[in-house]
């Protein structure tokens, strides 16, 4: 947690940082010379338009992973455990329903610990049985499985 305090923290100061050293006399190499100083505001507006879109782009992205992420975990589990079903279907063949079953959660588990989702067990397996019974009545409706 406080590597990512120390990095937002970076990113916030790194444009007034910036901005602060154009505004320092010689920084730039031109010397010293005795010329009317006029002040220019617009490296720290700049500044603050910066400072003002980078705190708005963090809200956002802790308003992505607080409320969108868990609302697109049904349709990720959904469509996980339809290809883990399938999968295990095509390898393990009819009949071996409890290995087909530990097969495709196993699968599920693999993909949502790839993607760092952290998924209740009992979702899972109502998403594989979910996308087992609509395999078993596909197979039904085209004739390959008996009702």
């Amino acid at each position: 947690m406080r590597k990512w305090v120390f990095l937002v923290l970076l990113l916030l100061l790194m444009p007034l940082l910036l901005c602060s050293w154009a505004l320092v006399p010689g920084a730039l190499g031109e010397g010293l010379v005795s010329a009317p100083v006029a002040f220019d505001a617009t490296p720290i507006v700049a500044a603050g338009i910066v400072l003002i879109g980078t705190a708005l782009g963090a809200v956002l992205l802790w308003l992505t992973y607080k409320y969108l992420i868990p609302l697109l975990k049904v349709p990720i589990i959904g469509t996980l455990a339809k290809w883990a079903v399938d999968f295990a279907e095509k390898e393990l063949g009819s009949g071996n329903g409890e290995a087909k079953f530990d097969m495709a959660a196993a699968y599920v588990v693999k993909a949502l610990a790839s993607l760092h989702v952290q998924v209740d067990p009992e979702q899972i397996r109502a998403a594989i049985v979910s996308a087992w019974t609509a395999l078993n009545l596909e197979q039904i409706a085209v004739g390959v499985k008996a009702p």
